[in-house]
């Protein structure tokens, strides 16, 4: 019987020395790589094709449930600091829960706990409930055998991520009201006052300027056409909130994002932020450092994610973390140094805490920079543009006005 095929993912160096990707159908990973390496390339890297989708619609899937980790995590760090065992803790968490999806996914833990599995394994019997990171944690946790621990770093963890995404969220709000107002206001002056300014600079049966000409064309087009004109720019809004929909449950990880200007850099920024503090928890936690890169993965864009398989392979080949990662574009070169002192010294989760808070306070510069200049260089835009509109609407009426004198 034929094995299924299957797509895989396949990061590999050529015989010339170049990195690249390619997409293999195979039954299993090791036929994957074996086809790889007979066509004399070698694997770095291999993943199946879904895996990555699956993780995002289980990211999805969590925030529909309404499950909030972080405070799951702080809550049950209490109970079991109080002395609750694991299980009265989640049961008690699953008593005060009033949606159902949620009690049940609780209780299904307590039932593995009761059959003796450990709390990391019952977590992950329940796909698209609780995140990988979140499990990675606690199976560190039961080898040392400080669980409370464990999960309030994981929960203050969480809350940093939250709070910094908020200020990110924050600063966007404003110039996107601001350029919302000024989407609408165009849409009447262009929907409903133009086409009525042409009906009536029609009847005088004047000579215009061309641009003039070309407004009150557009009025004619939308006073003769209304439903179809209307139909369009509904369903162009419709396509735009389904894009952002779109944008925000694949959390914002496509590659055309960053191409985007003063966008794409500050979202980078923002994943690389959240690498480099979810890898130092995780160190923190008794998680071993590469295990910990490849965890972190998922935070980042498709192109950062390929690198930091790269550097992973690095790794395991015997270079260092501060190389692997320098190489891989993804450490700057203060991070690459800290890494470095890291590799001497041994504190590997302190350093890749601080090299954290140093991106995280050059992103809120950045945001604040870019939030100072976006808004009035949108301000003047919109102003330019519905000035212009008026102007071409009053030109016919100041004309008219002056041969009437």
């Amino acid at each position: 019987m034929q094995a299924v095929q299957s797509p895989f993912d396949l990061v590999v160096r050529t015989q010339a020395g170049a990195i690249r990707s390619l997409e293999v159908t195979a039954g299993d990973a090791a036929a994957a790589r074996a086809k790889a390496t007979q066509d004399g390339m070698q694997v770095l890297g291999c993943t199946p094709r879904g895996k990555v989708a699956a993780a995002r619609r289980n990211a999805v899937s969590m925030r529909r449930q309404g499950l909030d980790i972080a405070t799951f995590s702080h809550e049950l760090a209490s109970l079991l600091a109080a002395g609750l065992s694991v299980m009265e803790a989640i049961r008690t968490l699953a008593a005060k829960e009033t949606v159902s999806t949620r009690r049940s996914a609780l209780l299904d833990v307590v039932r593995a706990v009761s059959e003796g599995l450990p709390l990391s394994a019952a977590l992950e019997q329940q796909p698209g409930r609780f995140p990988p990171l979140l499990i990675a944690t606690v199976s560190a946790s039961e080898q040392t055998g400080d669980l409370s621990t464990a999960l309030l770093r994981y929960a203050e963890h969480q809350q940093s991520i939250k709070a910094l995404r908020d200020k990110v969220t924050g600063a966007a709000i404003y110039p996107l009201l601001l350029l919302a107002v000024g989407c609408l206001v165009v849409l009447f002056l262009l929907g409903v006052v133009v086409p009525k300014f042409a009906v009536l600079i029609e009847s005088t049966r004047r000579e215009l300027p061309w641009t003039s000409q070309l407004l009150m064309s557009w009025g004619r087009l939308v006073a003769g056409h209304a439903g179809l004109v209307g139909s369009t720019v509904l369903l162009g809004l419709a396509a735009l909130v389904l894009g952002a929909r779109h944008v925000l449950n694949t959390g914002a990880k496509a590659r055309w994002i960053e191409s985007v200007p003063f966008v794409g850099p500050t979202i980078r920024k923002f994943r690389h932020t959240q690498m480099y503090r979810t890898t130092g928890m995780l160190v923190k936690g008794g998680v071993a450092a590469p295990r910990a890169l490849q965890l972190a993965a998922n935070l980042l864009g498709d192109d950062d994610r390929t690198r930091l398989s790269r550097a992973v392979t690095l790794i395991h080949e015997g270079r260092s973390m501060s190389s692997a990662l320098q190489d891989a574009q993804l450490a700057d070169p203060v991070a690459t140094s800290m890494l470095a002192v890291a590799e001497r010294t041994g504190a590997l989760a302190e350093i890749l805490e601080r090299i954290a808070g140093f991106h995280e306070g050059r992103l809120q510069r950045s945001v604040e920079l870019t939030s100072r200049l976006f808004e009035p260089l949108l301000m003047i835009v919109i102003g330019l543009v519905i000035g212009a509109i008026v102007v071409l609407m009053y030109l016919p009426i100041f004309d008219l006005a002056s041969s009437l004198q």
